[in-house]
């Protein structure tokens, strides 16, 4: 029996039920108090060659923990991010500390500028959340926004340690509230599948979602066929190699010419 290389169930994303704030903070604030933002801050800067007073584009900026702390350092950032409620409380920090970070409520896929920016981020996983096409497209887009001598920093799963390391199933507990995710990977795809299972104040919701996971060498190639040429790649943030005991990539690239 012949395989469906267009099966639609591989591509999921229960966009408002993933993306809910607070439910996504309450069950991630531990995981992302220990992304140390501070710390990969200090690596984007010295990675990408940043000096204050450069236009930096962060898409995909959620609450703003990297804007934040990038306008803190004396540089010009526009925060992009589909979801209002992030959009929203980042906002609120800025205008709080007297940051003036350029908060806007879009879609990557309409990104619509022209050599604006010296550089441009794309972290935690906001990269590969759409469709193959749509996810070149946001690369063309990328290229078309950076100023020639611009660079990007994106940051993805590395689909090796995915498949060599996925869990069928994963819990997370906060209080006795539930986090249950169970993971489908789909070779022919290429896409990780997680059907969620949300479990707070005793109701039960469920949130499902799938990303496209790439090899180190076809990302690359990617990158490559949209004019820009990837410069250094790490498995951590921390420095370590891209590999099988490292579960990140994170590229840094230059735009041609």
């Amino acid at each position: 029996m012949s395989q469906n290389l267009d099966d639609e169930r591989f591509y999921v994303f229960d966009w408002d039920a993933v993306f809910d704030v607070d439910d996504y903070l309450h069950f991630y604030e531990d995981t992302l108090r220990a992304e140390r933002t501070d710390h990969q801050v200090d690596v984007l800067v010295s990675h990408l060659g940043m000096m204050p007073g450069m236009r930096v584009l962060d898409l995909g900026c959620g609450h703003g923990r990297h804007a934040f702390e990038l306008a803190r350092r004396g540089f010009d950032v526009v925060g992009i991010d589909r979801t209002e409620g992030f959009v929203e409380l980042a906002r609120s920090e800025a205008e709080a500390a007297r940051l003036p970070v350029d908060y806007r409520v879009a879609d990557l896929r309409s990104l619509d500028e022209d050599a604006s920016f010296d550089r441009v981020l794309c972290l935690f996983d906001v990269f590969g959340l759409h469709r193959d096409d749509e996810n070149l497209d946001v690369l063309r887009r990328i290229t078309r926004a950076l100023r020639p001598g611009g660079k990007l920093c994106l940051d993805v799963r590395n689909r090796d340690w995915m498949v060599r390391a996925l869990l069928p199933v994963t819990i997370l507990q906060k209080g006795a509230d539930l986090m249950i995710d169970r993971h489908v990977f789909d070779p022919l795809s290429g896409r990780l599948v997680d059907y969620r299972i949300l479990v707070r104040d005793g109701r039960t919701r469920e949130a499902r979602f799938s990303v496209r996971l790439y090899h180190f060498t076809e990302l690359r190639a990617l990158l490559a066929s949209v004019g820009l040429h990837v410069t250094e790649a790490f498995g951590t943030w921390d420095g370590d190699p891209i590999g099988l005991a490292h579960n990140r990539m994170i590229l840094f690239a230059e735009k041609d010419g």
